[in-house]
């Protein structure tokens, strides 16, 4: 394959350019707003759908301690 040594070689460039510290600081930016949209996707999302199903009908049938629930 012609392409496995190209891509090999944009690897370690890519390596090289990530091991810098001059870009620590943007790629922790990066990093917490990726992690943020995993979290609101992963859970976030979720809960306010089964929320929405839940209290559709704005009655509550709740026993838990959430100050919304409570009458």
């Amino acid at each position: 394959m012609a392409a496995l040594p190209q891509l090999r070689a944009l690897l370690v460039v890519v390596n090289a350019l990530l091991r810098k510290r001059r870009y620590h600081a943007a790629l922790a930016v990066l990093k917490g707003f990726r992690n943020g949209a995993v979290y609101g996707a992963k859970i976030r999302a979720p809960h306010a759908l089964v929320m929405t199903f839940l209290f559709r009908n704005g009655r509550s049938t709740c026993t838990c301690c959430h100050a919304s629930c409570l009458p």
